[in-house]
């Protein structure tokens, strides 16, 4: 009788073991899968945009640079009138910038062109070479005076003189 007492409760007790072991992993599973949506962030990709490229344009700027004066001469008086354009090149974001520069510059770049074609000789102005060192040295201040560097970089760069009148007396 003991012994039948025994093997009831060993079959009690081998019932009540609880769920299966499949439900146990089924639940498992389900509760570790929302385990890793709520813990783990969700992947960003982050798309690369490429930075537009800008175009470099030439600008002729619309006012003239006129001046009037007496050349050097070694004999009798002469008079020069001469006016002129310039063309820069500019990153075309950079336009407003360059301009502004331009403005605030004027008045300085007038002046030294002045300064310029007054020491000039009436033979250096009427001689093609004459021109071309003027049409140079003009070139070279423009750029320096109405684009500084700045750290190292300029907005715009002055490439161009254009003639617009050219007179000698």
């Amino acid at each position: 009788m003991a012994e039948d007492k025994k093997k009831e409760a060993d079959a009690k007790a081998g019932k009540k073991k609880g769920l299966p072991p499949i439900v146990m992993i089924a639940v498992g599973a389900i509760l570790g899968g929302a385990g890793v949506v709520f813990a783990v962030p969700p992947k960003t990709v982050e798309v690369k945009v490429e930075e537009p490229v800008h175009e470099f344009v030439d600008v002729t700027h619309p006012d003239q640079i006129k001046h009037e004066f007496n050349p050097r001469t070694k004999a009798g008086k002469g008079i020069a009138s001469l006016a002129l354009k310039f063309v820069y090149t500019v990153r075309e974001d950079r336009e407003g910038e360059a301009f502004e520069q331009i403005k605030e510059h004027w008045d300085v770049a007038n002046s030294n062109v002045l300064v310029i074609m007054k020491q000039r000789s009436m033979e250096e102005l009427q001689a093609e070479s004459g021109v071309r060192i003027l049409e140079k040295d003009v070139l070279d201040d423009l750029d320096r005076t109405l684009f500084p560097e700045v750290d190292g970089h300029k907005v715009a760069k002055v490439t161009k003189v254009i003639w617009m009148r050219w007179l000698m007396q």
